[in-house]
């Protein structure tokens, strides 16, 4: 309870930058409940005074009363409720921002580990639903209690036996509401978990439709789907037979105790002990009694929905990024792209080191090879140079700077990184093309097209490089992918490039040129390729050979070739080529 608790006092504190139009929604709401107890007084009275001594005058004028009161009423809910939906909208953007600000300060490991169908479903749904909770529930516990007790004591002022015989049986009205919460509560839960699953399987049918087509999984697709979509289905069944049972419990309460009341009343009537006209308005009275009965019901269904909701996008906020960015951390600029290993050692799992006290220096400027068997943690070297994982030991220095000195925008800003599978946008080949920088002329972006060969297919486009590419850039071959790619990482002028994987679907001829055009027009750049390609391999001033965690062996393609035997079977079958 008291975590519970807490976790509704944590999201509660979105609401402080709207407290003003929060009090006065609680303002309007304690109006709406008193206003909304004068017209059942007002009944009696008609019929006491007006009907019962047939004076017309007093009749008129206590119906005028009512209508007055029935339209003033109108106009305050309907000022509560557009400041309740306000509020509601600025919270949800408010969390909506929290959340995904959150979301991109964690660290790249992050997001390997989660699924991103997951990450999209509790910002559609359960955002929302806190929200719900967090702006509904504190005026619902703020009003119904207070409202219930003003029943009560008007109920007690108009006949006290009435008051006592029903204040004996009201309990009886909210034993079924509170049974029926706690038995759908476990059934929400899983209800929200599986709608995830299901979320999570439509994201990843559609972002992966082409893998689905290849390999003809179209039917078990389906099947995948359906199955959750059954699960599903029967944890709605179950949650409506239980709302059904719920429902049924209520209604046969509530009638059997209004019936009783009644009963209870007229032969109070009958006897004289109380009037017609006060029976009215404690029926009326006790049938805003029962309403509140429902207004319970649906704040404890929104109380449950709210707190595992809460507890699930809470679980996103309290996750630590595990590269952090020191506050002292400064921006560098780097004026050779010299690169220092020094005793770096890191691994993806605990006791599994895929670099093991490695060590070495890249010169600035200079066009290395990265080069190494299928596994070998090449691409987590680079990975390990943008920072977007920090090694278990030693440290990596550019310029003599250790990298965790540099703010991330000054690192990462100044390397620019092309893969094997390029992460296009469904936008146009000039916006994928300018992806990292804020403003940059067209002038630049036809110049990086030139080098990286992306002109040659751009000019035979109808739109150019206004051309929508298109979802996974469906519209355009990998080899093209790869020149935007290759095109976005130089368009930022870094002064580090990392090429993993960048010519795998390009032929011979294109890479050849692309690394020839960038040497000669970014003079100063030092170039990481890596490629499992022998010609590229040549092509780089020396060769780092990452054999093993411990081991990298560095010379130039030639002598590793004869001198390296692990080397020269990597290449084997090319060089008989």
């Amino acid at each position: 309870m008291k975590a519970q608790l807490n976790l509704f006092f944590r999201f509660l504190k979105l609401l402080l930058p709207y407290r003003g139009k929060w009090v006065l929604i609680l303002i309007l709401s304690g109006w709406g409940t008193l206003l909304g107890l004068v017209n059942p007084y007002l009944t009696k009275l008609v019929i006491d005074k007006g009907i019962g001594n047939k004076d017309l005058r007093t009749f008129i004028i206590l119906v005028l009363i009512g209508a007055g009161v029935f339209i003033l009423n109108g106009a305050v809910g309907g000022f509560r409720q557009f400041l309740d939906r306000y509020i509601r909208t600025k919270v949800n953007f408010d969390l909506n921002k929290k959340v995904f600000t959150h979301l991109q300060s964690l660290s790249f490991s992050y997001f390997t580990d989660k699924s991103t169908g997951g990450h999209l479903y509790r910002i559609s749904y359960d955002i929302d639903r806190v929200t719900d909770f967090i702006t509904t529930t504190p005026p619902q516990a703020i009003t119904l209690s207070p409202k219930l007790l003003l029943i009560l004591g008007i109920v007690f002022y108009l006949n006290w036996r009435m008051a006592v015989f029903s204040l004996i049986l009201a309990p009886f009205l909210y034993l079924p509401t509170y049974y029926f919460t706690r038995k759908m509560r476990k059934v929400w839960k899983a209800l929200i978990e599986n709608s995830e699953g299901i979320f999570k399987s439509l994201q990843e049918s559609f972002s992966h439709i082409q893998l689905v087509k290849v390999f003809g999984k179209e039917k078990a697709c389906i099947r995948d789907y359906l199955k959750r979509l059954i699960a599903n289905i029967r944890l709605r069944m179950r949650n409506i037979r239980l709302e059904i049972f719920s429902g049924f419990a209520c209604s046969a309460v509530n009638r059997g105790i209004i019936g009783l009341i009644a009963f209870y009343g007229g032969y109070q009537v009958i006897r004289g002990e109380m009037t017609l006209g006060s029976l009215s308005a404690i029926m009326l009275y006790l049938g805003q009694l029962i309403g509140l009965q429902g207004n319970f019901a649906h704040f404890f269904q929104t109380v449950a929905l709210g707190l595992v909701s809460c507890q699930r996008v809470a679980e996103i906020l309290d996750e630590k990024t595990r590269v952090v960015e020191d506050r002292k951390a400064k921006q560098v600029k780097f004026p050779k792209g010299e690169i220092l290993f020094r005793n770096v050692s890191f691994g993806y799992n605990s006791g599994e080191p895929v670099l093991d006290k490695v060590s070495f220096n890249i010169e600035g400027g200079s066009h290395i090879a990265l080069v190494g068997p299928s596994g070998c943690g090449k691409t987590t070297l680079l990975n390990l140079i943008l920072r977007l994982y920090d090694p278990w030991n030693g440290d990596i220095l550019i310029d003599g700077q250790s990298i965790k000195e540099v703010n991330f925008s000054s690192l990462r800003g100044q390397i620019g990184m092309a893969l094997q599978e390029p992460f296009l946008l469904n936008d146009t080949i000039r916006r994928n093309i300018t992806y990292g920088v804020d403003k940059v002329d067209d002038e630049k972006i036809v110049e990086v097209a030139r080098i990286c060969g992306v002109d040659d297919f751009v000019d035979k486009l109808p739109k150019g490089y206004d051309t929508v590419i298109g979802e996974n850039a469906c519209k355009i071959s990998e080899g093209q992918k790869q020149k935007i790619a290759i095109a976005r990482a130089l368009i930022k002028k870094p002064k580090i490039l990392l090429l993993d994987e960048a010519f795998a679907s390009m032929d011979s001829a294109s890479e050849e040129m692309i690394i020839k055009n960038i040497r000669k027009n970014f003079k100063e750049i030092t170039l990481i390729v890596v490629s499992h390609r022998l010609s590229t391999v040549m092509s780089a001033d020396l060769v780092y050979f990452l054999n093993r965690p411990d081991e990298l062996i560095i010379g130039r393609c030639e002598e590793l070739l004869k001198e390296a035997e692990e080397f020269s079977t990597l290449f084997a079958n090319q060089r008989k080529e």
